[in-house]
């Protein structure tokens, strides 16, 4: 009984050590980056929701929004040293999509949509 009891106890001392640890841990990590792409992420979901409805519903609120925050890429990532220069190649067609969208009619605006996701995915396949 007494040796059932000491493995109990050390498995929840271990536990909560690493529990305590994993938070610390993760408390030093920097969240901006996957922040930015979750809200990019919704922006881009509200963007097509919209160009997809029937009647040309206005999404630019949505477009606008996609627009400064594909300004913030570059901060958001942060380069170790030397510009890694395929990333910012990645941003930059990133944010000439979102002005093309921006600027796009009612027509044209769910392929300008489509074409945002792409460059979302061009990236993500060499990044994530």
């Amino acid at each position: 009984m007494r040796y059932a009891v000491c493995i109990v106890l050390g498995l929840l001392i271990g536990i909560i050590a690493t529990v305590t640890t994993s938070n610390v841990l993760d408390s030093k990590r920097d969240h901006y980056p996957d922040s930015l792409m979750h809200v990019m992420g919704h922006e881009l979901g509200a963007a097509k929701t919209a160009a997809e409805l029937p009647t040309c519903n206005d999404n630019r609120n949505a477009l606008d929004k996609l627009s400064m925050l594909s300004n913030d890429i570059i901060i958001a990532m942060p380069d170790d040293g030397e510009p890694d220069r395929v990333f910012h190649q990645y941003a930059k067609n990133l944010h000439e999509k979102v002005e093309l969208a921006r600027q796009s009619d009612c027509a044209n605006r769910k392929q300008a949509v489509t074409d945002i996701k792409n460059a979302c995915s061009d990236c993500h396949r060499d990044y994530r």
